[in-house]
């Protein structure tokens, strides 16, 4: 006879639920790999609230979770799992019911989630319980970047902080009405502070930014970026050829680029190309 019960994660072991995720993910077309530190930067970068994420056990054993992001009356699901045992058993439509009961009562009006699009099974898992795709979300590489070079002009970098580079975000995305996913918001980016390296660029005269972090020997990523006039293209050149002088780096990635965002656009001119192509989806409570 099961005894399922129900477990607000911020009174649960951290220790433990990492474990869990990366146990469940580790078969996934996503994989996580955490450890509490990173848990607990990725959970402060995005707004996750450990007061609105449940565990689900069966016989005081956990077998499945639900991570929840909350942003005045949005929501979204940061990572939900279940163990391999259980699945295709109804646990995770049972864990997905209660969250959304939960949301509701919390005055959330849409919730948020992605999926990798080869993942058919989850997509259909998703659109059963309400969700409908609403864009297309591209995680995407740059090969070779040290061939990429700024087209002369005025350069200046200064080293910055999160501080300085989220009114500067928030301003760009309003006059340019740029079309960031959740964690590419100004409030992410003022959020993952001491996280990521953040610089201000000036280009003839034109104060702009850039968000970036190394992630491997030869490696390294862009988070963010943007500029007054809007001209990204030569933003993405700027923050290509800063971070190959300050890493080295053979391979330059950015994950989960919306399709109607113009950095999207930009990236695409530079020669960056999608590995990896996510939904966005959303369901109205």
């Amino acid at each position: 006879m099961s005894d399922e019960k129900i477990v607000v994660l911020s009174e649960y072991s951290l220790i433990d639920f990492v474990e869990l995720v990366n146990k469940i993910f580790s078969d996934y077309v996503v994989p996580i790999d955490w450890s509490v530190l990173t848990f607990k930067m990725d959970a402060r970068e995005n707004s996750v609230s450990l007061n609105d994420s449940f565990l689900f056990l069966n016989n005081g054993e956990p077998h499945g979770f639900i991570l929840n992001a909350l942003r005045r009356n949005r929501a979204r699901i940061d990572a939900m799992g279940v163990v391999e045992s259980e699945r295709g058993k109804g646990l995770a439509e049972r864990i997905l019911k209660h969250s959304h009961y939960h949301l509701k009562m919390k005055n959330i009006e849409e919730i948020l989630l992605e999926v990798a699009s080869i993942d058919e099974r989850a997509v259909r898992f998703y659109d059963k319980n309400g969700y409908r795709i609403v864009r297309n979300l591209h995680t995407m590489i740059l090969d070779n970047p040290e061939r990429i070079a700024t087209d002369g002009g005025n350069y200046s970098y200064i080293v910055s902080d999160s501080k300085v580079v989220y009114p500067m975000a928030l301003n760009f995305e309003i006059q340019q009405q740029r079309h960031p996913n959740w964690q590419r918001e100004p409030i992410s980016l003022l959020l993952a502070n001491g996280r990521y390296n953040y610089v201000r660029v000036n280009i003839n005269s034109e104060e702009g930014y850039f968000v970036w972090g190394k992630s491997g020997k030869e490696s390294a990523f862009i988070v963010d970026l943007g500029i007054m006039s809007g001209a990204l293209e030569n933003v993405v050149k700027a923050a290509v050829e800063y971070t190959v002088a300050q890493t080295g780096a053979k391979l330059i990635s950015i994950v989960a680029v919306p399709e109607n965002d113009a950095l999207y656009e930009a990236l695409c001119k530079v020669g960056f190309r999608t590995v990896l192509s996510q939904y966005e989806m959303c369901r109205k409570l």
